[in-house]
């Protein structure tokens, strides 16, 4: 688990260059590796949760923010109704047709001084509050209205506008690993590099970024009693959803 504290993206060309001797890199290209490294790790620990978003809805589809990385969860602005997602868009074609029993609801917008019409929908059709996203935009059953997004976003330095990184010596060492055996394969292509310095770079690269991995998973003392509390609160017996399931999908005598 990490600590929160974070390095700039400075850091890891100094690595390179003193640990690799890599010189003269590029921060764009940098900034591309650092981006697909995060996603090779897979976790969204070392990613910040933005603030609430607001989105306006029209003809059911709104702008997605433009530095979303993974969605957290959706809800309708005035209600404050969870949505849910959904795979196609099919519910887009059956909202004409559905009879709800709703409500309008006048809000002032404090961005633009204006006032707004939400229509809030009865809590009799869930299928209204359904959601999904395609391209840069959410797409939702309602027409008009505003829903509000938690989401996952990449951390970077406000003045610079680059990447920072978690401040932990395991997960950096994976993300300079895997630049530097992306910048030696090139090298290798190029005859630069010999198949055997190469190969020690790779192997290099898979250790660091597997331990990487599993620095973002393991939780801390107070991580781990919060999962044991949700593992156990909906079950009346510690044992109940281990024993419970015992002959799930054996087969029953009739």
């Amino acid at each position: 688990m990490l600590s929160g504290k974070t390095v700039s993206m400075n850091y890891i060309i100094e690595q390179l260059h003193d640990e690799y001797g890599f010189s003269n890199l590029d921060q764009g290209s940098i900034s591309e590796y650092i981006w697909k490294i995060v996603g090779i790790i897979g976790t969204l620990e070392p990613l910040k949760d933005a603030d609430p978003y607001t989105v306006t809805i029209t003809e059911h589809r709104g702008l997605l923010p433009h530095d979303l990385y993974q969605l957290t969860g959706v809800r309708e602005y005035t209600t404050g109704r969870m949505m849910t997602e959904i795979t196609d868009l099919f519910f887009l074609s059956q909202n004409e047709s559905i009879e709800t029993e709703t409500e309008v609801v006048t809000e002032l917008d404090p961005a633009t001084n204006e006032y707004f019409y939400t229509v809030v929908f009865s809590d009799s059709y869930p299928e209204l509050y359904r959601y999904k996203t395609q391209g840069n935009y959410i797409y939702t059953a309602f027409s008009t209205g505003r829903v509000e997004l938690a989401y996952k976003a990449f951390p970077v330095d406000i003045t610079t506008g680059l990447p920072v990184l978690p401040d932990d010596a395991i997960y950096l060492r994976g993300i300079i690993s895997f630049i530097a055996e992306r910048l030696a394969f090139k090298l290798m292509l190029q005859d630069l590099l010999s198949e055997r310095k190469y190969e020690i770079i790779r192997q290099d690269y898979l250790f660091n970024v597997g331990a990487a991995q599993n620095k973002c998973i393991m939780p801390n003392a107070a991580r781990m009693e919060i999962l044991s509390n949700r593992w156990r609160a909906p079950h009346p017996y510690h044992e109940n959803f281990d024993t419970g399931f015992t002959y799930l999908g054996s087969r029953r005598d009739t």
